[in-house]
Order: structure tokens, then sequence, then C-alpha cells
């Protein structure tokens, strides 16, 4: 595939060089306008001089092949792009059928249930949880003043959502704020785990269907081989 060939596939006449060039072509057209007026309009007998409308024009030619040149590297960024996802949707098959691990703050709501697996840095004597929805906008939040021992642990939500209701069935996202009692902040990490049962595209992004939820290439932190009756090994 050539360059013009790239061009015209790949490029978005919606970009940032498709605007300037109809800008320009709109600034072209007046200008032509104002150049035909002002010709009929000279004096024959002290006729404009033509050098300021031949630097104009070669100021819009110049302009003109920036813009085409940019036109260019669009078109080829969006082929590299495609290119690199064409290569991690290949990636990405490979691991169908195993365990992903991940250590994205992701959860599926189903049945009324969402649970999050968390090890904690150290022991923290005030949790904030926050669940958001895939949108980022924060559906909940609950305080636990109890305290938590340093190492794993979990949180389950059931779908109650802030001024009463229940959201509706989906991808969730938990934040969870630890201090301890003098006021320091605690490391959460989170564990995901589930088994990768297909390779989609979501927004132009490959990623693996785990647990009904899309995890990318680059939040795999590890792969475990799975037998027939769902154990890892």
């Amino acid at each position: 595939m050539n360059i013009d060939e790239a061009n015209a596939k790949y490029y978005n006449d919606n970009s940032k060089a498709g605007q300037a060039a109809v800008k320009l072509a709109d600034n072209f057209d007046d200008f032509l306008t104002l150049l035909t007026t002002q010709l009929q309009n000279q004096d024959p007998l002290s006729p404009t001089d033509s050098t300021e409308f031949t630097n104009q024009l070669v100021s819009f030619t110049q302009v003109e092949q920036s813009i085409a040149s940019n036109q260019n590297l669009e078109a080829l960024i969006n082929l590299q792009s495609i290119g690199q996802q064409n290569n991690e949707a290949t990636i990405l098959i490979n691991y169908l059928g195993k365990t992903i691990g991940s250590n994205l703050n992701i959860a599926g709501l189903k049945d009324g249930e969402a649970t999050w697996n968390m090890e904690f840095g150290a022991a923290a004597d005030e949790v904030v949880y926050s669940v958001y929805d895939a949108s980022g906008n924060k559906v909940y939040t609950i305080n636990d003043n109890d305290g938590v021992a340093k190492g794993e642990h979990s949180f389950t939500w059931d779908g109650t959502i802030n001024g009463g209701g229940a959201a509706p069935e989906g991808t969730y996202f938990l934040a969870a704020e630890a201090k301890t009692d003098g006021g320091s902040d605690v490391e959460v990490a989170f564990n995901f785990k589930g088994v990768a049962t297909s390779a989609e595209t979501v927004n132009g992004v490959p990623v693996l269907m785990v647990n009904d939820l899309p995890i990318g290439l680059a939040n795999i932190i590890s792969v475990e081989v799975t037998d027939p009756t769902g154990d890892a090994s």
C-alpha cells in the first residue's frame, strides 16, 4: 500500500489537518474573489503591482503543501495504530482458555452482587470504598471505620446506589482509600482473576473478555494454564 492509498483509506476528514484544508480552501476562494474584483476596478494608467499577488499565491501553495504533509502523516499514524491493534489481537488469541490475572480494580455486577479482591500493604484504621460505573460516575460510597488488617481482603457490593435504588448490571470500578489512625495512606492493590473466553474489540481496542469483563493486554500481569475442569495449574 503506497502513501496515496493509505491517505485515502485511513485519513480522517474531521482531523485537524482536514479542518485546516477546508479553511484554506475557503480563504483561497475569498482571495480569488478579492483579486478578481481589484483587477476589474484597477486604474488602467496605474495597474496593480502583480508581485504582491504572486507572493500571496506562493504563500497559499506552501500552506497547502504543509497541510498535505500533515494529512499523509495522520494517515500513516492511523495505519500504524491499526497494525499495532492487529498485533495485540493476535497475541490475545493465545490467552484464550487460560486464567488471566490483572491489577485492574474492575468487577461485574450480576445478580445483585459485585466482588473485588484486594491486598492491603499495612493495617488500616479506616477505609472509604467508592464504586464508579463505566462512565466514571460515582454511584456508591461507604465508610468502614472498623479497619482492616494487613493482607488480602475482599469487598462485596450489592448494587445499592447513593440516594436509593439499584444499579443496573454491568462493569464497575472500585476505589479504596485506606488510612491509618495517624492519617497515613495505606497502599491497596487489586487482584482480578478469571478465564479468558473470547477476544474482542471494545472502542477500537483489542481486549480479552474475562468473566464478561474487558481486559487489555497492558493490564495482564499473569497467565495460568487452566485444565478442562476450570482449575488453574
